[in-house]
């Protein structure tokens, strides 16, 4: 019992070292950065919105790209035969980045939208003030449209993350796969899942030894 308790130590060890060398080579300048920008964001207020809806949406934001950064590192395994293959599911995967890129200008064009509408309600009720009183000062029960804020500022965040992700796991695979930028650029590498060996069949052993001596009766 305690060889296997050493021999676990090394592996769990290893594996916190990979995750380690892949959030510094890799998501250190790119999907760390993004998925701490709803703090500064917030901070700073660079993004309008109501006061007491920003500070469970900082929360919630960082917390679901996080998340979302780790789910992907965590089927590396199976997103790297489906990335570097020459199929339809490759091209798929290529152009997921450029996808959530879009999801991303629309979450943001969204979001202003229906903020300015949300704002315009208020207004229409026959309030005077400002809009930063407004977004300052409104309770949280009082905000109009305030589940359909929360989706579309969430999905700012998130989809940008998922399109960093997706780009810096690439990289990162290409290096630890050892594939060369030439070869990918003239198509003639791809990643292929090596089969496992062909398993032998053993016959069954007898139950009697064969140097067994019959009973004598």
């Amino acid at each position: 019992m305690k060889e296997t308790g050493k021999s676990s130590a090394p592996k769990k060890s290893l594996r916190i070292q990979v995750f380690a060398s892949f959030f510094k080579s890799y998501m250190s300048v790119s999907t760390i950065v993004v998925a701490s920008i709803p703090i500064p964001v917030a901070t700073w207020k660079l993004i309008p919105i109501y006061a007491q809806q920003r500070g469970f949406l900082t929360v919630y934001a960082s917390l679901f790209c996080f998340l979302l950064l780790a789910f992907v590192f965590s089927i590396r395994h199976r997103l790297a035969p489906l990335i570097f293959s020459r199929g339809w599911r490759g091209s798929v995967i290529a152009a997921l980045p450029f996808v959530f890129i879009l999801l991303t200008l629309v979450c943001i064009l969204a979001y202003h939208a229906v903020l300015q509408h949300s704002v315009q309600q208020i207004r229409l009720l026959g309030v005077t003030a400002t809009t930063n009183d407004i977004l300052n000062k409104l309770d949280l029960t009082e905000i109009p449209h305030e589940l359909i804020l929360a989706g579309y500022y969430l999905g700012i965040f998130v989809f940008a993350e998922a399109a960093f992700v997706l780009m810096a796991l690439r990289e990162y695979l290409q290096d630890v796969l050892h594939i060369d930028e030439r070869d990918l650029l003239h198509g003639s590498s791809t990643f292929e899942v090596p089969t496992p060996p062909a398993s032998v069949t053993k016959a069954p052993s007898t139950l009697i030894p064969t140097d067994s001596k019959t009973p004598e009766f």
